[in-house]
């Protein structure tokens, strides 16, 4: 009952599946990480759209966008080397987005800050992190030369790479192994570490706010 509570849970089955894209991203070229970060990836898109209480609007726009982004993704997989691949890492970086959006608006405005909510922040989180690491890579296919590695690197893990990079520059971390060198790329690296410093500030000091209003009212509530 308590496993069944968990997954039933709006967020739990996202967070899930988004974890596994972190654990399993293709970092080596074996087709079993390969199939299993591929359905991972399709679990990401039916969670961020069924399991994440959207607003009517948000969900047919996130259901608009996973269409052609399914489509996309497994055009990519068949024709590497054409513009499928562009308009697959595009339409990934648009859906991400706007359910990232979606659920840090559900997070923001709740009322109570109980483990739904933060589990929902993990949520925007590693969806923000993910859909940057799309985007760095479609900043390399349109501007090859987008990134400096300081390591052997192999086509097939790119995007591995990057989502590396992308949390690294998320939390501010900055190793240096890997170094945008275009201005799109370099672009990319700047919004993203100051969303992700913003990111913080302005949710935690929400949360602590909602937390304190809550616990003040409850206490209010007790003395009387």
């Amino acid at each position: 009952m308590l496993i069944k509570r968990i997954f039933d849970a709006k967020f739990t089955q996202l967070l899930v599946f988004l974890l596994m894209l972190l654990v399993f991203r293709p970092f080596q070229g074996n087709f079993i990480y390969a199939a299993i970060w591929h359905v991972a990836f399709i679990g990401v898109l039916l969670g961020a759209i069924f399991n994440c209480n959207h607003p009517k609007r948000v969900q047919h726009w996130a259901m608009g966008l996973a269409i052609p982004t399914l489509l996309f993704t497994w055009g990519a997989v068949f024709l590497p080397d054409t513009p499928m691949h562009i308009l697959s890492e595009l339409f990934i970086f648009l859906f991400l987005i706007v359910c990232a959006s979606s659920i840090l608006y559900t997070v923001v405005i709740e009322a109570k800050v109980t483990m739904e909510t933060l589990r929902g922040a993990i949520c925007t989180y590693l969806l923000i992190g993910i859909a940057f690491s799309f985007a760095y890579e479609l900043a390399e296919l349109l501007v090859p030369g987008s990134f400096h590695l300081n390591f052997p690197s192999k086509e097939h893990i790119f995007l591995s790479q990057m989502m590396y990079f992308s949390f690294v520059t998320l939390i501010a971390i900055g190793y240096g192994d890997i170094v945008p060198t275009q201005d799109l790329s370099q672009t990319l690296a700047i919004i993203e570490g100051i969303i992700g410093q913003f990111y913080f500030g302005i949710l935690v000091a929400r949360l602590v706010a909602v937390y304190s209003i809550n616990y003040v009212q409850s206490h209010r509530k007790k003395s009387k």
